[in-house]
């Protein structure tokens, strides 16, 4: 995968750190070595050019691993970027808008400066100990530190999420950087500020706030459309994240990209509705759309190297889709994306999550955990508060009102620790982008109106949700009233009908595909047990992590079994999932590096 290192590292250390980012034939790396301060950035190279900045000046040196959407705009070179950093981060950082991390190493002044884009789309690690080391991975830090050790916060966050929360990583002593954060070392001190946050206070449910919600997207769309030269793919689906996406990447398109290609897998859910509809929305759009296959045979093989990538830190099964960028049978685009996230247009967080809950924590453990605090307690052999991270991130958060507050923790969480974290799986083979790392934009989105998140039906206490959210059908009937007359695949009806047939069109699609055992949205539970099921290797594999995580020493072996037990007669595949995913990356990693 690409990335950056860097830090108060001398030029051993700075190499141990570049080998441990995984290598591909094209991978190119700069590096910049000054005394104890030294900085490598590993990129795609020639495959996307726009998709990295390093910049050198004697004892100075920065890089850009991702892209600066605005750069045209603010009229700044190289050069000017990094000055303007290293003379005024927070002011400079404000200007800059994208998808990127950002370092600067300065050896005469003894400084360096590390910073996340506003949405944190791919949010590098740190630690403190012996100076100051940063890394896209969480490996570089098993020989850095001494004496790794596993943090059971981390575990117990996987546990319960599928994912890492707040600060929080898998080792000790090694924390995530929040988006719109700056990290600055200095002469042996360290200062983290956020430098930026938009206004949370809802809108009024108004087409005028609508309209420039739009705008602001269609904006975003196209500065990030600027980045991108050669062949461009795009992730697409029945959905309307990525039809929204597709359709504003065509209309932006002046000529830079080489082609502009679509992608198809079977699932989410499978079954062929998302190949058809993906189909017919290219068609429109006079795109070509490849169908890339996504089986238990293609997965096996690739399962242990998603993990790694990812740094043991999100699920497999979370990831699993990602893992067809391995399968795209011609040659890979040069840069990929997936659509705008549904979350910004309120299909998660959910209307209860803001309305119900009493505090910060009570509203994050209801929209984030996938198992209960007390089943995680059971799997766990030591004492770990599973509610931790969450408790954590609630210190952190200083908005005036509870529902500001629950706001600001989703957008300082979800997204650089779930929904961008499945990304470096596509990152190890082509530069990627996320459409919507604009301040402009994320200033709309951030005050999206209670009313218009998703619902559940009442007294449902929140499990059966309507599935689908009025404002993404809105965009699309705004954007392109051809691509409204192809189904929606939540619903099988036409984005042009009216949201109340919508929500009614998702339940009976939904009772009637349980009727007849076919997928449904989100059943890639069902998919996963149905693999282990029926695929010898793919089980045996599960079957052999299982019986090696219930022999780590945090971990209950007695409560591992049980949930072993189940498999293949309704099991919990997140848990599976998690765990398994966890013995992965400490035999691939963490062991690898015990006296």
């Amino acid at each position: 995968m690409t990335g950056i290192v860097g830090g108060t590292v001398d030029r051993a250390q700075l190499e141990g750190m570049v080998e441990t980012l995984p290598q591909e034939p094209w991978y190119e790396t700069e590096r910049f070595e000054a005394g104890e301060h030294g900085l490598a950035l590993k990129h795609h190279g020639e495959k996307d050019p726009k998709g990295y900045t390093f910049w050198g000046d004697g004892q100075a040196a920065g890089a850009i691993d991702g892209a600066v959407s605005n750069r045209d705009a603010l009229g700044w070179d190289d050069r000017e970027i990094f000055e303007r950093l290293l003379r005024s981060p927070e002011a400079t950082l404000r200007a800059l808008d994208g998808p990127f991390t950002i370092a600067c190493v300065d050896a005469a002044d003894d400084r360096v400066i590390l910073a996340t884009d506003r949405i944190g789309s791919r949010i590098p690690l740190y630690t403190s100990e012996r100076g100051f080391a940063f890394a896209s991975r969480l490996a570089p830090f098993l020989d850095y530190l001494d004496g790794a050790a596993i943090d059971t916060q981390g575990v117990s966050d996987l546990l319960l999420m599928g994912h890492m929360w707040s600060d929080t990583t898998l080792l000790e002593g090694v924390d995530a950087v929040h988006p719109a954060t700056v990290i600055e070392y200095r002469a042996g001190e360290i200062d983290e500020r956020r430098y930026w946050k938009p206004d949370y206070r809802p809108a009024q449910p108004t087409d005028e706030y609508r309209h420039e919600w739009t705008n602001a997207y269609q904006r975003s769309a196209e500065r990030t459309a600027n980045t991108m030269t050669g062949d461009v793919g795009l992730w697409l689906s029945g959905g309307l994240d990525s039809r929204a996406t597709a359709n504003e990447l065509a209309r932006a398109d002046d000529g830079d990209f080489e082609s502009l290609v679509t992608y198809t897998y079977d699932a989410n859910p499978g079954g062929g509705v998302n190949l058809r509809l993906a189909a017919e929305t290219a068609e429109v759009l006079g795109l070509d759309n490849e169908t890339v296959p996504l089986t238990v045979e293609q997965f096996t093989p690739v399962l242990e190297k998603a993990v790694s990538v990812t740094d043991g830190m999100l699920k497999w099964n979370t990831l699993l889709n990602l893992t067809a960028t391995f399968n795209i049978d011609d040659r890979d685009p040069d840069v990929m994306l997936e659509g705008i996230a549904g979350s910004f247009a309120g299909h998660h967080l959910c209307r209860h999550h803001l309305t119900e809950p009493s505090s910060l924590v009570e509203s994050m453990y209801a929209s984030e955990a996938t198992l209960t605090a007390e089943a995680v307690e059971d799997l766990l052999a030591v004492p770990v508060d599973p509610l931790g991270s969450f408790r954590k991130e609630a210190r952190r958060i200083d908005e005036p009102t509870l529902t500001e507050g629950i706001v600001d923790a989703h957008y300082q969480n979800y997204f650089p620790r779930l929904a961008h974290a499945s990304n470096p799986v596509a990152r190890n083979q082509v530069g990627t982008r996320v459409p919507y790392a604009d301040g402009e934009f994320l200033s709309k989105a951030a005050k999206l109106p209670v009313s218009w998140r998703m619902r559940a039906l009442p007294f449902s206490d929140g499990e059966l949700i309507y599935g689908l959210v009025e404002p993404k059908l809105q965009l699309i009937r705004t954007l392109n009233a051809d691509l409204a007359e192809i189904p929606y695949e939540r619903s099988r009806l036409k984005p042009s009908m009216p949201y109340p047939l919508h929500v009614i069109g998702f339940y009976t699609a939904t009772a009637i595909a349980q009727l007849l055992s076919r997928p449904t949205y989100g059943s890639a539970t069902s998919r996963t047990e149905t693999w282990y099921n029926t695929h010898e290797a793919f089980r045996t594999k599960i079957d052999d992590l299982l019986d090696a995580v219930g022999e780590r020493p945090f971990i209950d072996g007695e409560a591992v079994a049980s949930y072993r037990e189940q498999l293949g007669d309704g099991a919990d595949m997140d848990v599976i999932s998690a765990l398994t995913t966890l013995e992965i990356w400490l035999q691939r990693h963490f062991d690898q590096h015990q006296g």
